[in-house]
Parts: structure tokens; sequence; C-alpha cells
């Protein structure tokens, strides 16, 4: 009887330290499970704080770059604009240069003397030998005589009235009849064909 309470009191107790053993053992994993999510949620934080500094810092760098670039842009567009600026100057010097040139050359050689009083020269002449003589109105031979008509006169052709202007009784000789519009001024005036050098005023006569 003593023996079985005995072994009752054993098996007992052996319940009691196996439960006690399964209890401490499901405390532990509690604890191991509860400690391994803490720390996986610090390593979590961890990673989405470093990726947003990571985010921000590649956006500071993008943001950076762009203002870069966009001063890098205006450096290179202010020479070109300072570029065309300079050769916008130069092109117009070249302008007026090559004008006060070609003045220079018309006054170079424009005939020597001139006016009612003369002496007269010839005028000068674009046309080829043998020289045709004509009077219709633009043609390069009646253009070259108004010329003349005004070289003979100091008339400006502008400023000028022609009244007459044809044959003036030979083959190498015009006549023409012109008045000034500034002071009314009127002349008779007699021209000559020199062989490559164009029409020679030969006579101004003032006409009352």
């Amino acid at each position: 009887m003593k023996r079985n309470q005995r072994y009752e009191s054993r098996l007992e107790k052996r319940k009691q330290n196996r439960f006690l053993n399964i209890a401490i053992g499901l405390v532990v994993l509690l604890i191991v499970v509860v400690a391994f999510n803490l720390f996986s949620g610090d390593d979590n934080e961890t990673a989405s704080t470093n990726k947003s500094n990571s985010e921000q810092t590649t956006e500071n760098n993008e943001s950076n770059n762009s203002s870069i670039e966009m001063e890098t842009d205006d450096s290179k567009s202010k020479p070109d604009n300072d570029d065309s600026e300079s050769q916008d100057k130069e092109e117009s010097q070249d302008k007026t240069a090559e004008e006060a040139t070609e003045e220079e050359k018309t006054e170079s050689d424009a005939p020597e003397g001139g006016g009612p009083e003369g002496p007269w020269q010839p005028i000068g002449t674009s046309q080829t030998e043998p020289h045709t003589k004509t009077y219709d109105d633009g043609s390069q031979d009646w253009n070259e005589m108004v010329q003349a008509l005004s070289y003979a006169t100091s008339i400006p052709q502008d400023q000028m009235t022609i009244f007459w202007l044809g044959n003036g009784g030979g083959p190498d000789l015009s006549k023409g009849t012109v008045q000034s519009k500034a002071d009314g001024k009127k002349y008779d005036v007699m021209l000559q064909w020199v062989p490559e050098k164009g029409w020679q005023p030969t006579s101004v006569t003032p006409i009352q």
C-alpha cells in the first residue's frame, strides 16, 4: 500500500515537472519570437529610413544637376549673343566702309570741271564700240546723255526738266534743252560722242 502511494507520488511529481518544463519551453519560445519581431521591426525601420534618405539625396543631386545645366546653358547662350552682336557690328562697319569706298570711287570716276562755265570732260561709258546712238527713253545711251546734261549744267537729274533731247546735226552729236526746277534756269547743251569715253558736253548756252 505504501509502495503504491510512493509510486503515485513520484508519477505526480514527474507530471508536474514535465508540465513545468513544457511551460518554461513555451515561455522561452515566446520570448524568442517577441525578440525576433522587435529586432526585425528595427531593421525594417532602419532600412526604410536609409531608403528615404537615399531617395532624398538622389532628388537633391538631380536638382543640383538641373541647376548646373541651366547655368551652363545660360553661360553658353551669353557668348552666342555677344558673338551675334559683335558680328552684326562688324557687318555694319564693313557695309559703311564699303559705301564710303563706293562714294569715293564715284567721286574719283566723275569727270573734272562741269557746270555752265566748263571745262567739260567725257563722262565715261559702259557701252562698247561701235557706238550706236539711240534716243529711247530708259536706254543706256539715253541715261548717259541725261547724265552728261546734268554734268554740263550742274543741275541734279531729279531737279532737271528735259524739254528736248535729240540729234545734234551729226552721227556723233546730240542736243538737249533742259531747265532747273529749283531756280528756273534753262539751257541748250551740245553733246559729242567720244569713242570708249562717252558723251562730252561741248557747249552750254543759257536761254533767256
